[in-house]
């Protein structure tokens, strides 16, 4: 977490130490219940978030009539808000806190910190889930106040703040890490769940209306957050057009603001292919994925939402370790086994990114071409 400096680290760590002792304020922890009471933390990105999206459910049959609150930063609000298994959200307030860091406003940072503190421990919490498995994650978990703090082993040592810390497993499961925390606490089952409310369903629809999108649809995923993890553009190109041949399904292109440029180069040669990349929200583009008839993406978290939604997936894997066994049947990964992948965020190919652009537009087309 780069605006926890060392100085902020110590400054929050004494904090929250003193805290523990009621010597820097004076509360006095809620009456203890009998039912258990859940503080998950997944606090981001889109794919780990979906990834996580199975241990709601977990929990509870682990912990019978347990309460589970997710913790959650802002922007990924709508990503579990509407969890059938999930009874409350909070907020991390992230950017204040960064922004606090940044500004070096170490006093207003720690009441900032301790309103939050304060704010988790109303709850009750009986125990904390870090899901997340970093410093800032297992901090929040010690904060919270719960007893039982479960979570994993990093290299950021971050298992000193909590009382049961497990090693991550070596698996090509999607979702393994958290399939694995889930029989740690006792669960037998593991399954995806990612809902996104009626809101953003009458939301979409609407924007497809305005748009001219009309019955099923294809819908293709091309961006993600690091350059080694894209699929050359002109081999984008290249299979629109080899799908325009075969079918005339609309294309519906989704992304980010800051993908929408190179979004809307991809509806240029070819009819009836739509960017959204800018125009739908992330509640709405996880609907858009949800109604798809096909799916092809990289490695980014709608990708994994298309294997929670059990459609007919083709993943694009790279510069990342691809999961290769998921419970969709439907899911084809195509990867690249060079000598120098994975390379994850050191990647030694002076950008030529050679494990994404030996994947041919053919051998996507030819994959996806029995879906449609």
């Amino acid at each position: 977490m780069k605006f926890f400096a060392p100085t902020v680290i110590k400054v929050t760590l004494f904090c929250g130490l003193i805290c523990d002792y009621n010597l820097f304020i004076f509360e006095f922890m809620p009456p203890t219940s009998s039912q258990p009471n859940v503080l998950l933390i997944r606090l981001s990105a889109i794919g780990d978030i979906v990834m996580a999206s199975g241990l709601p459910s977990s929990i509870k049959t682990a912990l019978p009539n347990a309460k589970v609150t997710w913790l959650v930063e802002q922007p990924y609000v709508g990503l579990v808000q509407h969890h059938p298994f999930v009874d409350e959200v909070i907020s991390w307030p992230k950017n204040e806190w960064r922004a606090l860091g940044k500004k070096r406003a170490y006093w207003s940072l720690v009441k900032s910190i301790l309103a939050f503190r304060k704010q988790l421990r109303a709850r009750g919490f009986t125990h904390a889930i870090d899901a997340q498995g970093l410093l800032k994650s297992a901090f929040l978990a010690f904060l919270s106040g719960a007893k039982n703090r479960i979570g994993f082993n990093s290299k950021e040592h971050s298992q000193r703040f909590l009382t049961n810390a497990i090693d991550k497993p070596i698996s090509d499961q999607i979702s393994s890490e958290y399939r694995f925390l889930s029989a740690h606490l006792g669960a037998t089952s593991y399954a995806l769940n990612i809902e996104m409310g009626e809101q953003a369903t009458l939301q979409l629809r609407q924007t497809l209306q305005v748009m001219s999108v009309k019955g099923e649809y294809i819908v293709l995923a091309p961006f993600t957050t690091r350059p080694q993890k894209h699929w050359p553009i002109a081999h984008w190109k290249q299979l629109i057009t080899l799908i325009r041949q075969h079918c005339s399904y609309p294309i519906v292109i989704l992304g980010g603001p800051t993908d929408s440029c190179d979004a809307q180069s991809l509806t240029f040669d070819t009819s009836d292919v739509y960017s959204l990349a800018g125009h739908a929200t992330l509640s709405e583009s996880a609907v858009a994925v949800k109604q798809s008839r096909a799916f092809i993406g990289v490695d980014t978290g709608l990708t994994h939402m298309a294997v929670a939604y059990v459609l007919p997936t083709i993943a694009l894997f790279g510069s990342t370790c691809p999961y290769t066994y998921t419970d969709n049947d439907n899911t084809h990964v195509l990867y690249k086994d060079l000598a120098c992948a994975p390379c994850k965020r050191k990647p030694s190919c002076n950008g030529a990114f050679d494990c994404m652009a030996l994947i041919s537009p053919e051998a996507v087309f030819n994959t996806v071409k029995e879906y449609l």
